[in-house]
């Protein structure tokens, strides 16, 4: 693959949909305006507002709130390969209509009571309706993708591609694929004029890293959600996938500024917890004990930190605790304002230290640092 011609890396966020499907969990649609709002401004390159069902009645409000906010925003639908909802969808006027229809046999047979033969029909009578009800764009997803028969998965794409789609989804539905069978996958694919997409679940534990090796590999578009939120264990996590292309490869128009704000509303809107060394959000990452970190952290703070804190609006956090060693007690006290000790009173200091902290099993702050010097006074 010509990778020097390759369009550049897009990013579908679906926490609006695919992340409404987390159970317990319901955005109103003050809080979709606040998720799309933070969206919009981070760059995302289309934002995927809902499913396409009349019983979505927040969708209406949710579309013309775009057109009217971010006129230049583009966003799509998801819908089933169904006339009421093709017909409900291009309604609403979207950027995109996503379609899906089962790709693999097991969806097929066991929850539609379908064959090969019905999908291939629908899917082309579908992206045909789509058309002419006057949707600028109609893209395909593959449902179970990552479970179907190989040459039945490319018969369906050619299929999408003659009937006038311009992207096709691969959804790798129960989240078994790798980064080198999610590679095999869109390999399949190759020499189609289709833009190819990514859509990663996270059963595994690989969704985000399925997610950045497609878009290295072939895909123009990855699916990615807030929080990583979806079914089960979810999706691959916009914070992550973005990060490490605009951070790590350098590429990508995307704003991290407000990425944990957002991240954060959408945390407390959902009742999740972000752990305090969740990547890219979480809010100890720049948090750093051990001596032997702090001591190249003092020298150059690119000797253990990826990128700096102040790309993604943290803060580096130096701990003085069981690890510390005499050059991070050192800088404590200099940045304390308070004389460096001769070698041997340092060197007392620094296990005096190391134990108080053992015995409170956490670091120290800086009051306590004082207070022990001050007992020695």
């Amino acid at each position: 693959m010509n990778k020097s011609k390759r369009k550049p890396t897009k990013i579908i966020d679906t926490t609006l949909r695919e992340g409404e499907q987390t159970p317990g969990v319901y955005f109103d649609l003050s809080v979709k305006k606040q998720i799309t709002r933070g969206l919009a401004d981070i760059g995302v390159d289309e934002i995927e507002i809902g499913i396409a069902n009349k019983a979505n009645t927040d969708l209406g409000a949710l579309a013309e709130f775009i057109r009217t906010t971010y006129p230049h925003q583009s966003f799509s639908l998801w819908a089933r390969c169904m006339e009421a909802d093709i017909d409900h969808g291009a309604s609403l006027r979207p950027s995109c209509l996503s379609l899906s229809i089962p790709a693999s046999d097991l969806h097929l047979n066991k929850k539609l009571g379908k064959d090969r033969t019905w999908a291939l029909k629908q899917l082309k009578r579908s992206i045909q309706q789509a058309l002419s009800a006057g949707v600028p764009k109609v893209a395909l997803g593959l449902e179970d993708a990552s479970r179907a028969d190989i040459s039945f998965l490319r018969e369906l794409a050619q299929a999408a591609e003659e009937a006038g789609a311009f992207r096709l989804r691969l959804a790798d539905t129960v989240g078994i694929c790798t980064p080198s069978t999610i590679v095999q996958l869109l390999e399949v694919m190759s020499g189609l004029k289709l833009e190819l997409a990514v859509h990663c679940h996270n059963d595994f534990g690989m969704a985000t890293a399925n997610t950045i090796t497609a878009l290295e590999n072939g895909a123009i578009w990855g699916d990615t959600t807030l929080l990583g939120l979806g079914e089960r264990a979810g999706n691959s996590r916009l914070e992550e996938v973005i990060a490490f292309f605009v951070l790590q490869k350098k590429t990508g128009h995307y704003n991290l500024a407000g990425l944990s704000e957002l991240s954060r509303m959408v945390a407390r809107e959902s009742g999740q917890e972000i752990p305090p060394f969740r990547p890219i959000i979480g809010n100890a990452l720049f948090f750093c004990e051990t001596g032997i970190h702090l001591q190249g952290i003092f020298a150059d703070p690119t000797t253990y930190e990826p990128f700096s804190p102040e790309t993604i609006g943290a803060s580096r956090t130096l701990l003085i605790g069981r690890q510390a060693g005499r050059r991070s007690i050192l800088a404590t006290l200099s940045r304390l304002g308070l004389t460096a000790p001769d070698e041997p009173e340092l060197a007392r200091l620094t296990q005096q230290i190391r134990s108080l902290a053992i015995s409170r099993r956490r670091p120290l702050g800086d009051h306590e640092i004082l207070e022990l010097l001050n007992s020695q006074a």
